[in-house]
């Protein structure tokens, strides 16, 4: 995943924000137990939020304990215990991780290509071990991004079609928890509107870097725009021009969960969803997100460092 599906931090309670770390910090350790240490460098943002989502709508209650990791060996801190929700999350993180390193390797050129061969070997393990738990999401999963794939290849111009394999398999992933017809439909129309929005917003972060690159990008063909005197100004515009579309997912994305009935974990969605989304939002139509990547007062203050002791571990 992309890491947009995010909290806002400065409006986020105390005690949502420890619960938060603590799903976190379990999705982290998950992927380490089921997928191999090396998985929990693709640990994100997006199946964080995934993994309090399913767990939202679970009738238990999560329970969370105080403990030490070999990141922070001296001061417990709150973690989830481990359940179905956080392990399906961890499993899905790695499907989705591989694909996407696959995708990457065939649209990477020779040099940056020749070094993601060098990691995908454990990348490929851990999802060699997520497929025999999960086979039918890792069906899913290969289905609709091997058609995201073929899109990209027919270098199709259209924003529907390029968004829809995405939006197709979050909407899958959603509705795997309802438990009933009416939230199924609910389910699937939360998540297509998600994972449209995932790789929408994706593609406008992406707009320089693909114009230089010549690689593939929906709004660079729709807009029509080429390398040369007039693109930082019509990247500029087809930034904005995305706003519309954007915000429309995103409504309807909240439209669909307010249909929902939520056990837990309302306040930290409802702020992922009405904040954090919305800002990480405006930062890539601004052009600042692709550029910092991190915003230590949007995020987790301790991700980053976290990400660097991790990746001296594996």
């Amino acid at each position: 995943m992309f890491g947009y599906v995010r909290i806002y931090k400065p409006e986020l309670k105390v005690g949502e924000y420890e619960q938060y770390q603590g799903v976190y910090c379990s999705l982290c350790k998950q992927l380490g137990k089921s997928c191999g240490q090396t998985a929990r460098l693709s640990l994100s943002y997006d199946l964080t939020f995934f993994a309090l989502f399913r767990m939202a709508l679970d009738d238990g209650c999560p329970r969370f304990e105080r403990g030490r990791c070999f990141l922070h060996p001296v001061k417990k801190r709150p973690c989830c215990a481990s359940n179905d929700h956080i392990r399906f999350a961890a499993d899905a993180s790695a499907l989705l991780t591989y694909y996407k390193l696959r995708d990457n390797i065939q649209d990477s050129g020779p040099v940056r290509r020749t070094a993601l061969h060098a990691i995908q070997p454990p990348v490929a393990l851990s999802r060699r071990r997520a497929a025999v738990r999960q086979p039918e999401l890792e069906q899913a999963v290969r289905t609709y991004l091997e058609e995201q794939n073929r899109l990209e290849m027919e270098q199709t111009p259209s924003l529907d079609a390029a968004a829809e394999p995405s939006a197709r398999l979050l909407s899958y992933m959603a509705a795997l928890t309802a438990r009933d017809d009416r939230e199924r439909l609910i389910l699937e129309r939360f998540g297509y509107c998600l994972g449209r929005w995932i790789y929408l917003i994706d593609a406008v972060d992406d707009m320089a870097e693909d114009l230089e690159a010549e690689g593939y990008n929906p709004y660079l063909l729709a807009r029509g725009i080429h390398k040369g005197e007039g693109a930082e100004q019509a990247i500029r515009e087809a930034r904005e021009y995305s706003r519309l579309t954007l915000n429309a997912c995103l409504a309807e994305c909240i439209a669909a969960y307010n249909l929902l009935d939520i056990r837990h974990f309302d306040g930290i969605l409802r702020n992922v969803l009405e904040w954090g989304m919305p800002a990480a939002q405006e930062r890539v139509i601004q052009g600042q997100y692709h550029k910092e990547k991190r915003d230590p007062a949007v995020l987790p203050s301790e991700e980053k460092e976290d990400q660097g002791k991790i990746a001296g571990k594996v």
